[in-house]
């Protein structure tokens, strides 16, 4: 984790979308002729939002005792994992199915003997 994100609690891709929403803003103000006390308002409003984001991204940090990248790598772990298990339980599935079959099979050819006629007693073959 890089000492920036670390103490700011916010990397510097996520102040530079931020920046870029209220310069945005400010730059829309600016060209419809809108009020100009508008101007230090958004910018208030826009540092009161980033200290807000920093706050909560900090205080989650220190709840959870992981960085997000650490986050998602647990999550990621606890996917394969599962994952895993399901394929197991997706194998196992699949050899109770052909016992089923087999037993079904053996269940129909005895089944299938029990209905032939008995053979005659004149035709006993060797004799």
């Amino acid at each position: 984790m890089s000492w920036f994100r670390e103490h700011v609690g916010l990397d510097g891709f996520d102040l530079l979308i931020h920046a870029g929403v209220t310069a945005a803003f400010l730059g829309f103000v600016a060209v419809s002729n809108g009020p100009e006390e508008l101007l230090p308002v958004t910018t208030g409003v826009s540092l009161l939002v980033l200290a807000v984001r920093r706050s909560f991204a900090l205080r989650s940090r220190r709840l959870l005792g992981v960085s997000s990248g650490e986050m998602a790598a647990e999550r990621f772990a606890g996917l394969e994992l599962r994952v895993e298990e399901l394929e197991t339980a997706q194998a196992r599935v699949a050899e109770l199915e052909e016992r089923l079959d087999f037993a079904e099979r053996l269940l129909a050819t005895r089944d299938a003997q029990l209905a032939l006629p008995p053979a005659p007693a004149g035709n006993v073959e060797g004799r």
